[in-house]
């Protein structure tokens, strides 16, 4: 299985091609986590007049893929990765900690993400750049 960070599902909305090439080449189910699904829909301006088109797009593919929660014990796997990297002066956002452990905790051990910095430092997690 693969995880998706919050750029490749938005990357994947706006037709990103090399995303689509990489993706049409990948024979693995797809999981999503919910602080992805958070940051993208932080993200979306409810003012803006694709606001609705968005959103139901992205509301039937969170449905399509399997949808990974933060828990207590990710809470805790994400406390650790930020002070490994935090130790080694490699310092990830919080919330990338926080999709990381959901996808490491669930036995998800390959993100797609063109944020490769992000992710590139954390243990047992192999990054898909596009």
């Amino acid at each position: 299985m693969i995880g998706l960070d919050s750029c490749a599902i938005i990357d994947f909305a706006n037709g990103d091609a090399s995303l689509k090439l990489l993706l049409d080449n990948i024979n693995e189910p797809m999981a999503i986590n919910q602080i992805s699904c958070f940051e993208i829909m932080l993200g979306m301006d409810l003012d803006n007049e694709n606001y609705k088109m968005e959103e139901d797009f992205y509301n039937n593919f969170f449905q399509s893929v399997l949808n990974l929660n933060l828990d207590i014990d990710c809470s805790k796997k994400a406390s650790q990765i930020y002070w490994d990297l935090r130790r080694k002066g490699k310092i990830i956002d919080d919330f990338d900690c926080a999709i990381a452990s959901i996808y490491l905790n669930s036995g998800v051990n390959k993100i797609i993400t063109r944020n490769i910095k992000h992710f590139e430092n954390v243990k047992g997690l192999k990054v898909i750049s596009y």
